[in-house]
């Protein structure tokens, strides 16, 4: 009798099942920042259970509507997806179908990530979550860094389930790069709002990920931090006065922070050293030394060989699948016996898996997303692109998923709307965009009025 009036209360108040598309992408967002630079695997699996969990979200008409509303509205968001699609016809004339389709799979966040993350209902506050998590996600790589230095391990110390930062030291050394200026963006635009216990905490957190960028020895990280400094000081720092003045101080500040750090850290010092005994070594002919550990001098033998097989498919290029059937043999016949590898610079592989004509097309689609960025994170996105440029002219960026994901998600994410209108815009674009327009409706007599 009393189970039977105890079920009897407990039924009404019983809450039925309440999925939220919206909200579990955000969390799988969340999922695949964080891990962007610390496992691929878990990148993977919350990349489907996103896809799947937006497309749940397509059965709610309100969700619907929205989502195409804003396809309709914001033809940028098809740009990457439609370099995807000149990748697919590149496999018309592909010979090897197998490396084409790794291809594809590698390169799919082209196709999937900018119409879907664009689509989502994220809110401002939501989107500097997603910066943030990727930022605070490198302090377990930055220890790492450190603990590899401090136990005098070999650089490229790890186990198969946690590889060493070392392993993949352009990577690594980009995604630190970049955190740091996430986080100093953070600081300058919100320093009034902290209390002191997080400005502490958020200073020894870019402390940390400065000390490991400067102790890995990545060059693209260094260059990035050198490069970007001053261009981050003009934009959220010393934003007024003449533009020579400005590009005057950009100079000087870039050869001084440079020159500063060159002096003062071997972590900086030593790898641009050995890029200049190696630039001059690769042009002696390698006389007397291993020209298979020597990243510079490989380089410039990459653009030897790939050069004049550019050149010979200039208009289409060789297929999306057809690098290492054409690029192979071409190394058999290089005078220094370096091994086949890829290009180590994305505009050039590019151009020779899909021609001038994919080439062009990539860098228009890039270009056409830059210019879609929101105003409200549209400086941040500034500088990412920099920093992805830099990176593509001595690297196949997008040849890794750890490379491309990055690459796309941050693109993805610079293109959204906020959600929300408070906070959109930051302090130092109160005069871009739709805040020029609000300030208009502000000095309408009604609009004081009310």
């Amino acid at each position: 009798m009393s189970y039977s009036s105890s079920s009897a209360s407990i039924s009404p108040t019983t809450l039925p099942l309440a999925f939220r598309s919206e909200q579990i992408s955000f969390g799988l967002l969340v999922l695949m920042m964080v891990f962007l630079p610390l496992s691929k695997a878990v990148v993977s699996v919350a990349e489907v259970l996103l896809l799947l969990t937006w497309l749940i979200g397509f059965s709610d008409s309100g969700i619907r509507l929205r989502r195409i509303a804003i396809w309709r509205s914001s033809h940028f968001l098809f740009f990457f997806p439609g370099f995807y699609l000149l990748m697919l016809l590149g496999m018309g004339y592909s010979a090897d179908w197998e490396e084409g389709l790794q291809m594809l799979n590698r390169y799919h966040y082209l196709l999937t990530l900018p119409p879907v993350v664009a689509t989502l209902s994220l809110s401002g506050r939501r989107m500097r979550t997603l910066f943030l998590a990727f930022a605070l996600a490198q302090i377990p790589v930055a220890l790492g860094v450190l603990y590899i230095v401090a136990t005098g391990q070999e650089l490229h110390h790890g186990t198969l389930h946690i590889p060493s930062p070392f392993h993949q030291r352009p990577r690594a050394s980009l995604f630190l790069c970049f955190s740091l200026f996430i986080l100093a963006e953070y600081l300058v635009t919100h320093y009034k709002s902290l209390n002191a216990e997080s400005r502490t905490a958020m200073g020894l957190v870019v402390l940390l990920n400065l000390a490991a960028l400067i102790l890995m020895q990545g060059r693209i990280g260094q260059l990035g931090l050198v490069v970007l400094t001053p261009l981050f000081l003009l934009m959220y720092v010393y934003r007024k006065g003449p533009g020579l003045k400005k590009f005057v101080f950009a100079v000087l500040l870039i050869a001084g922070l440079g020159g500063a750090l060159y002096t003062l850290f071997d972590g900086v010092r030593r790898p641009f050293n050995e890029a200049a005994a190696e630039v001059q070594e690769s042009r002696s002919g390698y006389p007397n030394s291993e020209p298979n550990y020597s990243s510079m001098g490989r380089r410039m033998a990459f653009y030897e060989v790939y050069w004049p097989l550019f050149i010979q498919n200039l208009g289409f290029g060789v297929g999306t699948g057809d690098l290492t059937r054409e690029g192979k043999p071409l190394f058999a016949q290089q005078p220094h016996g370096i091994t086949y590898d890829r290009p180590h610079n994305q505009f050039l592989e590019i151009g020779i898996l899909l021609g001038l004509f994919g080439l062009l097309g990539f860098v228009l689609a890039w270009w056409g997303s830059v210019r879609a960025f929101d105003p409200a994170f549209r400086l941040l996105g500034y500088l990412f692109v920099a920093l992805i440029f830099m990176s593509m002219w001595s690297d196949s960026t997008l040849a890794t998923q750890g490379g491309v994901s990055f690459f796309m998600m941050f693109m993805a994410l610079f293109m959204c709307r906020p959600a929300d209108d408070a906070g959109r815009t930051p302090w130092n674009l109160s005069r871009v965009g739709r805040t020029t327009v609000a300030k208009k409706l502000l000095e309408l007599p009604e609009t004081a009025k009310s």
